[in-house]
């Protein structure tokens, strides 16, 4: 089952939040994958409350368009370099303190370490399980972690919207820097297009050849049908998940 990287999107591209307006809704049941203030804008734009259905994906809006990677020879970038990315975070008005010091080191060391990455996570994990919420999740190659959901479940409006708040107050001081780590472990390149940076870093492990194309990854998620009859690759896989899940999408085999 497909889960949408929709949260990753808007945080990636903040100014896109206001057109998620138009996003469609899909059969697939959307699994929290992230608990961080991703959540609360996405979970508020598209009204997902108690059914928790998934928007269709809004990368659709993005000006550059998902496209195979053969099919241009330009690919846009969301910074020139590592060193630029965390300018453009560190220029952020809303940046915890706490953040901006791990992002100011990052700089000076150019990336962000795996140490300052599991502080942080460790923070908003124990933050969530404070509240009420365990969050379930594996730790994939890369060292980044994929998450399964959380326990319980939310049911109902009010429990969703108790999740939202939680997740909110939780994230203040971790979501820019799990950002800019999983963009530095899974999409080294910078790309902007989420597909065509998964398929790159598919490619990348060996997990499909240079054929595969962003568009055709594109259409298989969006499309209806049995997923595992439209990829060519086992999604299940740590290497795929790696790629995946990095760049803000996941698959629930």
């Amino acid at each position: 089952m497909w889960k949408t990287g929709l949260f990753d999107y808007l945080h990636r591209n903040p100014s896109k939040k206001d057109e998620c307006a138009d996003c469609g809704v899909r059969e697939s049941t959307i699994r929290y994958k992230s608990m961080s203030r991703r959540l609360l804008a996405a979970l508020s734009c598209v009204g997902l409350l108690a059914s928790l259905t998934a928007c269709s994906a809004p990368w659709k809006h993005n000006a550059q368009g998902p496209s195979g990677l053969s099919e241009t020879k330009k690919s846009a970038k969301l910074a020139s370099s590592m060193d630029a990315l965390f300018d453009q975070y560190l220029a952020k008005k809303k940046l915890s303190s706490y953040e901006r010091e791990v992002i100011s080191r990052s700089k000076q060391n150019g990336k962000v370490s795996a140490e300052d990455y599991e502080t942080a996570h460790a923070k908003e994990v124990s933050c969530m399980a404070g509240k009420g919420w365990k969050m379930l999740e594996k730790k994939l190659p890369s060292g980044i972690y994929a998450n399964n959901g959380t326990d319980p479940v939310p049911h109902g409006d009010a429990e969703v919207d108790k999740m939202m708040k939680a997740s909110k107050d939780c994230s203040v001081d971790s979501a820019d820097i799990e950002i800019l780590y999983e963009t530095q472990q899974t999409n080294p390149d910078l790309l902007s297009d989420t597909y065509e940076a998964a398929v790159t870093c598919l490619q990348r492990s060996k997990v499909v050849d240079k054929s595969y194309t962003a568009k055709k990854l594109k259409d298989a998620l969006e499309g209806g049908g049995e997923l595992r009859k439209k990829l060519p690759f086992d999604a299940s896989t740590d290497a795929a998940q790696n790629c995946l899940v990095g760049n803000g999408m996941g698959i629930d085999i």
